[in-house]
């Protein structure tokens, strides 16, 4: 809607491993946007040019909603986003709460038409339906440039081990028979060398996930 949203708004959120990440609103996308308001809304519109993840939410209840998306498409594209970004955009098909049974059926076999990484994840922000597995979604396209590290903590470690599970995101926990504890971990690449650093030789990469 013109003018709901001016200032975006940001609000940390806290996904299904630990990680947390900034989400941010943006104004509306809509067709046809008076010259005058263009240079004022596009600074706001070009913050979506330095985001890993970008989530496209679509009215699934709308009547319109394909024209809206291509709205959406074509400030994309006028961004310079329409091929780079894929890899980092998933579509959000909102208010499932409000489709009757055989539109809600129809939208899922529809997406699971999708290819894997293009899929669309079908929500109600109302309900909360589907949001486990937009989190899980978005924390998988965030971990493509994560490394995943091996750590042997000692037993009296508990700050180490705070550190961890604030800092990166803990996919794995295993006590050894000294007490000690092995880790697997995944780290942004701006947190690797602060692990590495902190753990020394006792960190070695295992995989990129």
């Amino acid at each position: 809607m013109l003018f709901a949203t001016l200032d975006p708004t940001l609000r940390q959120i806290r996904l299904p491993h630990g990680a947390r990440a900034l989400l941010s609103d943006t104004v509306g996308f809509i067709s046809d946007l008076p010259t005058m308001l263009v240079s004022a809304f596009r600074a706001t519109l070009e913050e979506v040019t330095l985001a890993d993840v970008i989530l496209h939410v679509r009215d699934a209840s709308h009547t319109d909603w394909e024209a809206q998306a291509r709205d959406v498409a074509a400030i994309l594209d006028e961004l310079g986003l329409k091929g780079e970004a894929e890899g980092r955009i998933i579509e959000v098909w909102n208010k499932t709460d409000a489709l009757d049974p055989e539109r809600l059926e129809a939208l899922q076999l529809a997406a699971r038409g999708f290819d894997p990484t293009r899929r669309p994840e079908l929500v109600s922000a109302i309900t909360g339906a589907g949001l486990d597995a937009l989190l899980a979604r978005i924390e998988t396209v965030l971990a493509t440039n994560r490394v995943m590290l091996e750590l042997d903590l000692a037993p009296e470690d508990g700050q180490g081990l705070a550190w961890l599970h604030a800092h990166t995101e803990v996919m794995a926990r295993k006590i050894r028979k000294d007490g000690g504890v092995r880790l697997s971990v995944r780290v942004a690449p701006e947190r690797l060398e602060d692990v590495r650093r902190r753990y020394g030789l006792s960190a070695q990469t295992t995989s990129k996930d």
